[in-house]
């Protein structure tokens, strides 16, 4: 940790440092708390958390291309057409080729995928979401803007 020298001869951590440090002992807590929530339901369908929310975002908006899937995960579409690959094999999505353009897939779930949603504890990351919601407008733009810039610094 760097320090900041003080006349006095004793040293302290710069504030940053230490609101830093801070931020991301939060944001850990925070991770592991979604982690935790996700490894029960992970557990109790058979099914990874990715394979989930993939479901869960079909069932939000039945129709949606891989592309706009791959998007709302933050996956590569490669990566979310294996994801597909695995729950179609399951029974749970079907995929529908665009009349217009053969080339455009549609996603929708089965009658087993929407079992499987409906047997989810509220939406996908429930306890995350309806958190945020109740976060005040003043606060929560400020979370938006410090993550965006944690992000933009990471590269992602």
């Amino acid at each position: 940790m760097v320090m900041e020298s003080k006349r006095g001869g004793g040293s302290q951590p710069k504030p940053e440092l230490v609101a830093a440090e801070e931020a991301f002992s939060l944001v850990l807590q925070l991770v592991r708390a979604v982690q935790s929530g996700m490894q029960s339901i992970d557990a109790s369908q058979g099914m990874s958390g990715s394979q989930l929310l993939a479901l869960w975002q079909i069932s939000a908006q039945p129709g949606l291309r891989v592309a706009e899937l791959a998007e709302a995960l933050h996956i590569h579409p490669s990566t979310a057409s294996n994801l597909l690959d695995k729950i179609e094999a399951r029974g749970l999505v079907r995929r529908e080729r665009s009349k217009s353009d053969n080339r455009v897939v549609h996603l929708f779930l089965n009658d087993s995928g929407v079992n499987v949603v409906k047997g989810l504890p509220g939406p996908l990351q429930g306890r995350l979401r309806f958190a945020l919601r109740e976060v005040p407008l003043p606060a929560l733009s400020g979370l938006l803007l410090g993550l965006t810039s944690v992000l933009e610094k990471m590269g992602n």
